[in-house]
């Protein structure tokens, strides 16, 4: 799974890659009844744009990932 992983940012075949945050993020977020302040952890989190909207409504966020092109 490793491998596979860091083939597809190498290749560049990021198609599950989005230029927003998810809707699905913003739309169900709030039912889970998780606290303000609450840390999250996102694993392989390449680029994702959901971290910043975790950030945004107030929680610490620690995004994790194996490819160095998802970080630059």
């Amino acid at each position: 799974m490793r491998e596979q992983w860091l083939q597809r940012w190498r290749e560049g075949r990021i198609g599950f890659h989005r230029h927003d945050t998810h809707p699905a993020l913003a739309h169900f977020w709030q039912g889970l009844g998780i606290a303000a302040g609450t840390k999250v952890l996102v694993p392989l989190c390449g680029k994702s744009l959901d971290m910043h909207w975790l950030a945004d409504v107030g929680h610490p966020v620690l995004g994790v990932e194996l490819a160095p092109e998802a970080i630059e």
